[in-house]
């Protein structure tokens, strides 16, 4: 009778050892996903800041008037577009010598 109260106080004791082993864990294990969940909202915060600041960096009007007020340039004309008709062409020689 002695041995078996012996080995179920043991075991009790082991159990409770375990337990708050389990117990502190999973509050560390809650500590980090808290951190974690507050890194999520922080980033996706930062994301919507990049976000809203890439929509102002390519707002069409504010390019066109940086290129024209930076860069001299304006828009195109209709004159100053043509086709492939109306390039020259080319003759090459087979020989791979420069053409003079």
């Amino acid at each position: 009778m002695r041995h078996t109260t012996l080995l179920f106080m043991m075991l009790a004791g082991a159990l409770s050892v375990a337990l708050f082993s389990v117990k502190y864990q999973v509050q560390d294990l809650e500590q980090e996903l808290i951190g974690l969940n507050d890194s999520i909202i922080l980033e996706r915060q930062a994301v919507h800041v990049l976000k809203a600041e890439w929509s102002h960096l390519n707002n069409s009007e504010r390019l066109e008037r940086l290129a024209t007020r930076y860069l001299g340039m304006t828009q195109i004309t209709p004159e100053q577009l043509s086709t492939f008709d109306d390039l020259p062409i080319a003759t090459a020689s087979g020989d791979g010598e420069e053409n003079q």
